[in-house]
């Protein structure tokens, strides 16, 4: 794709000259010199064997040296910005940023509000990382959102993972065009060279860096962080649905071709999954996958290449997940390799427009809430994130769904309240006997108030949003906003 006006491909045209330019002449050398130079010899090859095969992960263009390459290019301290015309960076892009842990967020026009304001929420807590921006397509991103998007951020950059792809030969014509939706998130995670992902959701609300999340056991441990979704008990669909004669899982488990990826050791379910709530048919989803963090190089090619069989092949078969979710936590145990779920069941925020606090504050119904994924006393619980669009966007469905729209899905002016934090556990609705309840509530879990602080994160975020969705981007330029609450001890 060539670059906008206000973008550069490359960010290197220097090197890129000396590449072009012709070795100087070498003058007639004596006998000792040739001698010299035939012992040095094998201390220039190594080296320059290294180079090229780090460069190799950027140039091959068949689907098997693609992924090989992109693995093992993992294994070097740093790597090199890829020069591709699929990458496009500023004119001011940070050339030092690293490459080993990144930000990957999913934009097209239509939540670049929402992708810019998450952006520079992040930079307000003090996350420094590259920040890769995936889309499918030229014409998903406007030149227009993509200078504002150079303009708020110099550790950025673009990747139309789609064209990249189908140059490739990974996807065919048709086969990309099946991303420009959720599954474009499994896409980017097979297709970044970085090495600490963070995939988030652009509308996720959060109340700290989502990169300590790496400091912690789970992700120590198995170099990942999954996040719980919300238990729909009656849902006989998706990982708890009927595949032909057999549960979905089951089905998959004994019948997954095991020796086409490589993996030891033929069906062997792993305690985890044969205990979870999609297993035993509790619920029809398993992960959320509002924010999911992964090693690619302690996961391995093998689980990668099963991400890329699900999103290609398995999902046009059976429809195992409402959109992309189930695809993260499915690929690491189908390739028997361990993988971290939080010990927390999702909690959600109070909704305005519901009247929860009102009518049934013991079970809420707002956007989904993930608590710091870690064993700590009930007394430091700590809030992480909320995944709430309708906490943003005036009409969170979009104008033509407002006649339509369920009240617990309308714009949330002011949450007060979340669900406790507690293990995954089954609704309770004893104590509604009779009382429908819209989907999406967690009936029973109980409520608590939402910490201070988030008043005032909810605040700034709104503030850098609605900057964005007007074209007034100088309100992008302060984190401290939100401090004057404190100032009036509101």
């Amino acid at each position: 794709m060539p670059p906008s006006d206000t973008a550069t491909v490359d960010g290197d045209g220097d090197a890129l000259d000396s590449e072009a330019s012709p070795l100087p002449a070498v003058s007639r050398s004596s006998t000792h010199r040739k001698m010299l130079l035939l012992l040095l010899l094998p201390l220039l090859v190594v080296p320059g064997m290294f180079i090229m095969s780090m460069m190799s992960g950027y140039v091959d263009t068949g689907n098997g040296g693609y992924a090989s390459n992109l693995h093992n290019s993992f294994a070097a301290l740093e790597k090199p910005h890829p020069r591709s015309p699929f990458y496009q960076r500023g004119d001011r892009f940070d050339m030092d940023v690293s490459r080993q842990r990144a930000v990957v967020l999913c934009m097209h026009d239509g939540v670049l509000a929402m992708g810019v304001s998450l952006i520079r929420e992040l930079r307000c807590f003090g996350n420094e990382e590259l920040v890769q921006v995936y889309h499918c397509g030229q014409d998903e991103l406007s030149d227009a959102s993509k200078a504002l998007l150079f303009a708020v951020d110099n550790r950025l950059e673009l990747v139309d993972v789609c064209s990249d792809l189908e140059a490739r030969g990974v996807l065919s014509d048709d086969m990309a065009k099946k991303f420009r939706n959720w599954w474009i998130k499994p896409l980017a995670m097979y297709h970044t060279d970085v090495r600490h992902v963070m995939l988030m959701d652009v509308d996720n609300i959060v109340m700290k860096d989502p990169a300590t999340l790496r400091d912690l056991e789970g992700y120590q441990a198995t170099g990942t962080t999954f996040f719980y979704d919300r238990v729909y008990t009656s849902c006989k669909q998706y990982v708890n649905g009927v595949d032909e004669d057999k549960k979905y899982l089951k089905k998959l488990f004994a019948n997954f071709n095991y020796t086409r990826f490589n993996v030891a050791g033929g069906p062997a379910p792993s305690q985890h999954v044969l205990e979870s709530f999609a297993y035993t048919g509790k619920t029809c989803h398993e992960m959320d996958s509002s924010l999911v963090l992964v090693d690619k190089a302690r996961a391995g090619q093998i689980v990668m290449d099963i991400m890329l069989w699900f999103i290609t092949k398995e999902r046009f078969r059976f429809t195992y997940s409402w959109g992309d979710k189930e695809t993260f936590w499915l690929s690491f145990e189908m390739a028997h390799m361990p993988y971290f779920f939080s010990p927390w069941g999702v909690s959600v925020v109070s909704s305005s427009p519901n009247n929860d606090m009102k009518d049934h504050p013991d079970s809420l119904c707002g956007s989904i809430l993930q608590y710091l994924p870690e064993n700590s006393h009930q007394a430091n619980a700590e809030m992480l994130y909320v995944n709430g669009k309708a906490l943003l966007e005036p009409f969170p469905e979009g104008v033509d769904m407002v006649p339509k729209a369920r009240r617990n899905n309308m714009f949330n002016t002011f949450p007060t309240h979340m669900t406790p934090r507690q293990p995954r556990a089954m609704l309770n609705k004893t104590g509604h006997p009779g009382v429908k309840f819209n989907g999406g509530c967690l009936v029973g879990l109980g409520s608590t108030p939402l910490p201070e602080a988030f008043a005032g994160h909810l605040l700034r975020r709104r503030l850098f949003y609605l900057g964005v969705a007007t074209g007034v981007i100088g309100t992008l330029q302060h984190c401290e906003t939100y401090e004057l609450r404190r100032l009036l001890q509101v």
